[in-house]
């Protein structure tokens, strides 16, 4: 489609019009807005992306997952790292569109005013001169209209006057010449200034012809810009979420490898407390508890010289590992070794073996 030209569209028909240039510039100043709204767009867009990716790198360096075991301890570094990286695709994605098309429109921008600059200031000293040869044109115009009317009064004043003495007839005569000389003057004065403002119309239509295209070409030019770097700035962004959908895919890869069965399988091998529940608490009678006491020493086996120490549980005990024994209270057990002043080494009634806490006992009198 042929592009319907500003110089066969923008004249006004009067001679002082000004409606053709000033809608041009009109023109000019919505392009150049909309061009200053589109970079201050851009540079927004840019800062949104930057502190995106600032508060998802932050964010990537917390404590989410540490605890976890297994798989899914596995899927929390992966789904760490995929969001650190996610932050730094949104941190590169802001500096290109400052790079790419916020710094690149601005300098095009400047270039922009500067060629606009030049050519309105010339086509205004063109427009101005116009309206003062126009001006000066017309005053010239009134002057010869005056001289030329005050010429026929001289001459209709001498017609009337033929019957008066020669003195008063050769006066209105030197009069009547002096009138037609000041209006031969008068439009000798008045065919110049208008061969004069028709040199300043010609010019002025060349320049008019010269703003329009260049106008023209200003704003084809900004347009093509502005449609670019829209382009660039959706290629930027979309770039962004493709890889932003790479690193996505990434978290949902290792999350189909996450079992949450085997976590438990691990978490239960690695962290158990044992396998022994505690039994219910039974009454005791405190008048019973020496005879009761001295049944079940009798029951405990003696060592090879008699003397192990007995002692009863005064309190529950849960076994912490395979080398220690769980407690109930009002056990008895037999004292294989004093380890230490915290742990000692015995002997349940059953048989089984183990490390129990000192200050969870007392020794009782052998029977």
């Amino acid at each position: 489609m042929e592009t319907q030209g500003f110089v066969d569209n923008f004249w006004g028909g009067d001679f002082n019009s000004t409606t053709g240039f000033d809608e041009i510039s009109r023109r000019m100043k919505t392009g150049k807005q909309c061009l200053s709204d589109l970079i201050e767009f851009i540079k927004k867009r840019a800062q949104i992306e930057h502190r995106y990716g600032q508060e998802l790198s932050k964010l990537a360096h917390g404590m989410l997952g540490k605890g976890e075991t297994g798989t899914m301890h596995t899927c929390m570094d992966v789904f760490m790292r995929e969001t650190e990286e996610t932050g730094k695709i949104a941190l590169q994605c802001a500096k290109a569109l400052n790079d790419d098309v916020a710094l690149y429109l601005s300098e095009f921008k400047e270039e922009q005013r500067a060629t606009r600059k030049e050519s309105e200031e010339s086509m205004s000293k063109t427009i101005k001169a116009k309206k003062s040869s126009y001006d000066h044109m017309q005053r010239c115009k009134r002057e010869y209209e005056s001289k030329c009317t005050e010429a026929e009064k001289s001459s209709e004043m001498l017609k009337q006057n033929m019957g008066q003495p020669q003195k008063k007839l050769d006066q209105l005569k030197q009069k009547m010449k002096q009138s037609r000389q000041a209006a031969e003057a008068a439009d000798k004065e008045y065919r110049e200034s208008v061969k004069t403002l028709e040199k300043f119309r010609l010019g002025w239509e060349l320049d008019h012809e010269i703003y329009c295209k260049r106008m023209q070409d200003l704003e084809l030019d900004r347009l093509t810009k502005m449609r670019n770097s829209v382009w660039t700035y959706t290629n930027i962004c979309s770039q962004a979420l493709v890889s932003t959908d790479c690193h996505m895919e990434e978290i949902r890869r290792i999350l189909e490898m996450c079992d949450g069965s085997h976590d438990l399988d691990v978490y239960v091998r690695d962290r158990r407390t044992g396998s022994n529940r505690p039994g219910p608490i039974e009454y005791v009678n405190f008048y019973q508890t020496n005879v009761k006491l001295e049944d079940e020493a009798k029951r405990m086996p003696k060592g090879p010289t008699g003397n192990y120490v007995r002692v009863v549980a005064l309190y529950e005990y849960a076994a912490q590992g395979p080398e220690e024994v769980s407690l109930r209270q009002g056990e008895l057990i037999v004292v294989l070794e004093k380890v230490d002043e915290l742990w000692w080494y015995g002997k349940h009634r059953n048989g089984t073996t183990g490390l129990f806490p000192v200050t969870y006992v007392k020794e009782v009198p052998l029977p």
